[in-house]
């Protein structure tokens, strides 16, 4: 390796970098049995979760719980799988969407300005707190959308810890898919 050279990203492991015009996963051939399996369980677990709480009701917040599902199941070991991200990433897009909602826009404009503002102040706020949970910037959007209530809260937060206490009894047995 050149001595200036930049690292190889650790995903790198083959000796190329993956070509762009790869469709599937090279690793889907050998592993494939463990991708179905943890789509499978992301796939109860959401079904489980939806379910029981009604969720398709409030649609708009759906999204940001099913983002978080792929995290939890296909990068099980990821920092943004932990619970201190998931928790504090939602946490974190709940206040700011609720706090931008409070301004109740009356135009398209208004609308886009109030969510996009919510979205970015959560993003500078994950990252400054160490919380980064991409799946949360949906969670801000959606409550800017719908507008805060209680109820939407207690939603989110059952149906995201729902999602957490599944992952964390089958994490030992998941891998990480990318």
């Amino acid at each position: 390796m050149v001595a200036n050279a930049a690292p190889r990203p650790s995903c790198y492991t083959g000796s190329r970098a993956p070509s762009p015009f790869r469709v599937l996963d090279p690793k889907l051939r050998r592993d494939l049995p463990r991708y179905v399996l943890q789509c499978l369980l992301a796939t109860g677990a959401l079904l489980a979760v939806l379910w029981i709480e009604d969720a398709l009701a409030r649609a708009v917040i759906i999204a940001a719980i099913g983002s978080t599902a792929f995290v939890l199941f296909i990068m099980p070991h990821s920092d943004m799988a932990s619970p201190r991200h998931v928790f504090g990433g939602h946490l974190i897009a709940l206040a700011t969407g609720a706090v931008a909602s409070l301004f109740d826009a009356q135009t398209a404009f208004l609308f886009a300005l109030e969510g996009s503002l919510a979205v970015g102040v959560a993003l500078f706020l994950m990252a400054a707190t160490n919380t980064e949970h991409a799946p949360a910037a949906g969670t801000a959007l959606g409550v800017v959308a719908h507008s805060f209530t209680w109820s939407l809260a207690l939603l989110l937060f059952a149906s995201v810890g729902a999602l957490v206490v599944i992952h964390q009894l089958l994490r030992p047995w998941l891998r990480n898919l990318y």
